[in-house]
């Protein structure tokens, strides 16, 4: 099972990774194709596999009852493997399909900067590395920045009716959409489900389904906060980053240069966040990413580390600045609490590419 958001390049990375053996590919949103898995009998799931290595269904969730259709092809007994693609998780049934048998799942996010310092070197990433936390890194606007903006305008008008909206019964579509500009007018910020539900006329339970829909859809990832020690460590607090920052731009309409723009250090904040998950999850690492915060008793504002990285024993403490010369506020109560954790000012202008896996040329 490969997910991630749309137009991340699922499809082609499955047919560049099947190119050379007996596949058959069905496609989600191809009404023939949904038909034929729909009406399937135990004699044609036989006639379907047989002479096959694989089968691939693209964009699964799009297929009503796709768990059932799954379990039938996986109880057919025989050694051709099952690939499926989605952009949202919404409509498969986890118990369904481990049912079916062994799943293995697996996330294909945007690309990343390691990947593009591979193909281009680390000097076409800082070179463009502006234009990336503007206009994110989707294939087809990472290195398309002439025609990124137009591109991303038209995915964000229809990714909610294509991954959501056509697959949850949602009562307040306008309040999804109004809670989806929201969020991204509140990235690197706390967020509460109860001021976002007095803002927009919903129940608090009613938002946290809304933004649960929205991350099972690879639109936004939530981050928790970290506490262990100090009584003023804010212990339920979340954040709520965009999967892909160009994304979050178009759903704005904000395509200004990162230069001039007031969020500029929000969109870094979140840039940073998206990258290092797709550094650990390339490295298979088991690592909890949350912020840390805490009251000062001075204060009522809260400070503390944007970015804490918790791998087992171990913890990495960042915090995201727009130039070096920043102070650190919050990082003195942090390093009190835990002084064995290494705290790093990362700033776009001075990145150091072994943060996100870059090994550097010798």
């Amino acid at each position: 099972m490969l997910c991630g958001p749309r137009q991340a390049g699922k499809t082609h990375f499955i047919k560049s990774l099947t190119h050379a053996g007996a596949v058959r590919f069905l496609d989600g949103s191809r009404p023939r194709d949904v038909r034929q898995l729909q009406s399937l009998a135990a004699g044609d799931v036989d006639a379907l596999l047989t002479g096959l290595d694989a089968v691939v269904i693209d964009e699964a969730a799009a297929v009503c009852d796709i768990s059932r259709i799954i379990s039938a092809l996986a109880r057919a007994g025989q050694k051709t493997k099952i690939i499926l693609t989605g952009s949202s998780l919404l409509e498969f049934s986890p118990e369904a399909l481990q049912a079916a048998g062994p799943v293995v799942f697996k996330h294909l996010w945007p690309l990343s900067l390691h990947e593009l310092a591979q193909t281009y070197g680390w000097g076409f990433v800082e070179t463009n590395l502006s234009r990336f936390l503007v206009y994110g890194m989707l294939p087809a606007t990472a290195t398309a920045f002439d025609s990124a903006g137009k591109r991303l305008t038209v995915l964000s008008g229809g990714i909610l009716t294509h991954d959501v909206l056509v697959q949850e019964e949602v009562r307040h579509p306008a309040a999804l959409k109004e809670l989806l500009e929201l969020l991204a007018c509140q990235i690197g910020q706390q967020v509460s489900y109860e001021s976002l539900g007095r803002e927009l006329g919903l129940h608090s339970q009613t938002v946290e389904r809304y933004i649960e829909l929205l991350e099972k859809s690879f639109i936004i990832r939530r981050c928790g906060s970290y506490a262990d020690r100090l009584d003023g460590e804010i212990r339920k607090g979340k954040k709520i980053y965009f999967c892909d920052i160009g994304l979050r731009n178009a759903v704005i309409d904000d395509f200004r240069p990162f230069s001039c723009r007031p969020d500029a250090r929000a969109l870094w904040e979140n840039f940073f966040f998206i990258e290092r998950l797709k550094m650990h999850e390339r490295a298979h690492a088991s690592v909890h990413q949350c912020f840390w915060r805490t009251r000062g008793p001075k204060t009522v504002e809260p400070r503390g580390i944007d970015l804490l990285e918790v791998e087992g024993q171990r913890m990495r403490a960042f915090l995201c600045r727009l130039d070096g010369a920043s102070k650190a506020k919050g990082a003195a109560a942090f390093r009190s609490a835990y002084p064995d954790c290494p705290v790093r000012v990362v700033t776009p202008q001075r990145l150091d590419p072994t943060l996100l896996g870059v090994e550097p040329v010798r």
